[in-house]
């Protein structure tokens, strides 16, 4: 039986107006570009890329955070499986309509936790807002459902914590307020954006493992938005690498991580400190990501892309993202067997075992 994707982003496009106000220069640039992803039930799909590549972006449209204006979905649909099995369009969805998915059903851990909390309310008040929201529940049973949240993520004394504003919460607290926050309504997808941003190596490994242990509690699924390509390696069962507002390689962690096809995919792994490696310097990927105003014409990557020599193909033509290998895509010109890939969405059912170790 083949199994459907709990949501489906197809074709995805997202435009931002340039500022520039003169008459006759008045232009929409693409912040991501004919984008495909697909996320399975209990599901981790890694998605991974320099800043300004598009990721977060895609993550806010999911839950149509996208302010419009000024941003506009310029193409394709987010297609969301609900509790009853039936498929609809997120992006299709009025504003009453997203509210009862926002949250609740869909949730999202947004970067920098310190400047997501609002440090006017408590703890308690920002947990429950949602609950109130989502759940038929009073304030006494609400309070309850906060304090547990707070206890699943490992918080002592969840009850006096309620009462506290976010600035009396270190910075690991604060974080996993913000999981608390987006588990309280217990949803089926968990956006993560850059969970363990600014934290400390010991704090990023216990929230990582908190959110594998909530993940397998729950059976809920998971895009995890993440420069660290070690942190992938642990978590993701799906890696999805961004570039310039579009997905360059995709594939199982294993494939991705065994073989990358695409040569920013190989600048980021040469880019990793290896145990053993004595070069006294990091490789490193030369240039800098382009302004999505002035994205160059043909392979976005092209101009910073050390690995073959010049090809006018390079710089003419974007090439789409094709299935070059079983579950395995990229978009490049020159990987062995492009010439004979398939066009096909890119949908992986992959899931690690618990033990497995990339």
């Amino acid at each position: 039986m083949i199994e459907t994707p709990l949501i489906e982003i197809e074709d995805l496009a997202i435009s931002f107006p340039t500022g520039d106000d003169r008459p006759g220069h008045r232009r929409r640039v693409r912040a991501v570009h004919n984008l495909n992803l697909s996320i399975y039930k209990k599901q981790t799909v890694g998605v991974v890329g320099e800043s300004g590549c598009g990721k977060s972006v895609t993550a806010l449209s999911i839950l149509k955070l996208v302010p419009q204006p000024p941003g506009k979905y310029e193409s394709g649909q987010i297609i969301w499986q609900d509790d009853a099995g039936q498929n609809c369009n997120l992006l299709q969805m009025t504003e009453k309509q997203i509210r009862a998915i926002r949250g609740n059903e869909i949730a999202m851990i947004f970067q920098e936790p310190m400047t997501s909390l609002n440090p006017v309310y408590t703890i308690g008040d920002q947990i429950m807002e949602a609950i109130l929201l989502h759940q038929n529940v009073d304030r006494r049973q609400a309070i309850q459902i906060a304090a547990d949240a707070l206890d699943d993520v490992g918080i002592a004394d969840a009850v006096s914590r309620l009462k506290e504003y976010p600035h009396q919460l270190s910075g690991g607290m604060r974080q996993r307020v913000m999981i608390a926050m987006a588990l309280a309504c217990q949803p089926r997808l968990l956006l993560a954006d850059e969970p363990t941003t600014a934290l400390d190596v010991t704090i990023q490994a216990q929230i990582l493992e908190l959110l594998r242990e909530l993940q397998d509690k729950r059976g809920m699924a998971v895009m995890l938005i993440t420069h660290d390509l070690g942190v992938v390696a642990e978590n993701a069962d799906v890696v999805a690498v961004m570039y310039a507002g579009r997905i360059v390689e995709y594939g199982s962690v294993h494939a991705v991580f065994a073989q990358p096809l695409h040569p920013y995919t190989q600048g980021l792994f040469n880019s990793m400190p290896r145990l053993g490696n004595q070069n006294h310097r990091l490789s490193t990927i030369p240039g800098n990501v382009p302004n999505p105003a002035n994205f160059p014409p043909g392979c976005p990557f092209h101009p910073r892309c050390e690995t073959v020599d010049a090809d006018p193909k390079c710089s003419s033509d974007d090439p789409p993202l094709l299935e070059v290998q079983e579950e395995h895509w990229v978009a490049c010109w020159h990987t062995p067997g492009y010439n004979t890939g398939r066009q096909t969405r890119p949908k992986v059912e992959y899931r690690r075992e618990e033990a497995e170790v990339i």
